[in-house]
């Protein structure tokens, strides 16, 4: 009889904690999340780059933020002199950019592995990018561009993995492409929309 009651003591103890800790936690995840969003916000001074039009350019390490052109900030602004389309367009080449970097970076990379180990390059690197610059228009615009140019720049600079660490010449990578791939025409990610 004790142990039933101990027992029922024990679970009524068990149940009271669970209830006052899951509002904390949920309490805690809420907070995490509206900071992740404030983190990864476009701040306002990307948003005055972008209002030039010169975000890309301007902005440090731009290939680890949010396109800033799409910024409530800069759509609502009462100034009038918005161009919705050129907008979508920037952020597509933003967020090709930005991908195709840490593409870049992961071919560069195998390049490296290939030359100093005799490692064999992934065929299929090859083959997708095939297949996105034949079929470009199904990938969103310049992906296959973007693509094509990540499989050259890694061909070509595979020896910004010497003598660095990893995370190092992942960093030169990403940016070395971006300064390439940013200020490629916005004719380019518009042509293949237009098809």
């Amino acid at each position: 009889m004790r142990f039933r009651i101990m027992l029922s003591h024990v679970k009524l103890l068990l149940c009271i904690s669970l209830l006052s800790a899951t509002p904390t936690s949920i309490a805690e995840e809420k907070v995490l999340t509206v900071q992740s969003i404030l983190a990864n916000a476009p701040k306002p001074h990307e948003v005055e780059f972008a209002r030039k039009g010169v975000a890309e350019t301007s902005i440090e390490n731009a290939w680890e933020r949010p396109c800033p052109y799409n910024s409530s900030r800069l759509l609502f602004d009462d100034s009038g002199d918005i161009d919705l389309d050129e907008i979508h367009l920037r952020c597509r080449r933003w967020q090709d950019c930005k991908t195709m970097g840490a593409s870049a970076s992961q071919f560069t990379e195998g390049f490296f592995k290939h030359h100093k180990t005799g490692e064999k390059i992934p065929q299929q690197w090859k083959q997708d990018g095939e297949d996105l610059a034949k079929n470009d228009a199904e990938f969103g615009g310049g992906s296959g561009h973007s693509y094509n140019y990540a499989l050259k720049f890694a061909e070509e600079n595979w020896r910004l993995f010497e003598g660095r660490s990893a995370s190092e010449a992942d960093k030169l990578v990403k940016k070395q492409f971006w300064q390439w791939c940013a200020i490629e025409p916005l004719s380019i990610w518009k042509s293949k929309l237009d098809d």
